[in-house]
């Protein structure tokens, strides 16, 4: 009788090689996941961290605003010399300063801080200077506090052909 000589690669032999391109594929997969989820996780950290610095900044100046209306306060005997005082005081601050006067009984001025957080976003505070009627009166309430993001797009519909502009 002739023996075959038969290799005997079976069914397990073709599972196991399935098997393992299956695992290298999904592992690659998983890579490449988990490093684009780092790298927005970490994109996200950094538009945090830059929001929030923007932010302090923008208490910083509120701080130092705050000061000053309580100095104009103590100094000024009336409701309109303390707003000539923090409209003085406020044109040479970083800033903008707008004003409208209704009458001279009632003075509605804003002042608007602009923090830049990123080449796209720009943290925009705007405040509403107060006249306490009390001595424990706030000097100011915060109108908007808004995050602006400039998405302009200048389209490109030029068209380069083969040896043209």
């Amino acid at each position: 009788m002739k023996k075959n000589n038969f290799s005997h690669f079976g069914f397990s032999t073709l599972l196991l090689a399935f098997t393992m391109i299956c695992i290298v594929t999904f592992s690659a997969l998983s890579f490449v996941t988990a490093h684009s989820d780092y790298n927005l996780s970490r994109r996200v950290a950094d538009n945090n961290s830059a929001y929030y610095e923007a932010s302090e900044k923008i208490w910083d100046e509120i701080s130092q605003i705050d000061t000053m209306l309580a100095a104009s306060y103590q100094s000024s005997p009336d409701k309109t010399t303390y707003f000539d005082t923090v409209l003085t005081a406020l044109s040479s601050d970083k800033g903008v300063v707008s004003s409208d006067e209704d009458s001279s009984a009632n003075n509605n001025v804003s002042f608007t801080i602009t923090e830049s957080v990123s080449e796209t976003q720009t943290l925009t505070v705007t405040l509403n200077i107060n006249y306490p009627s009390h001595k424990y009166d706030a000097f100011y309430t915060i109108k908007e506090w808004k995050l602006i993001t400039d998405t302009s797009f200048s389209e490109d519909d030029t068209l380069n052909l083969i040896g043209g502009n």
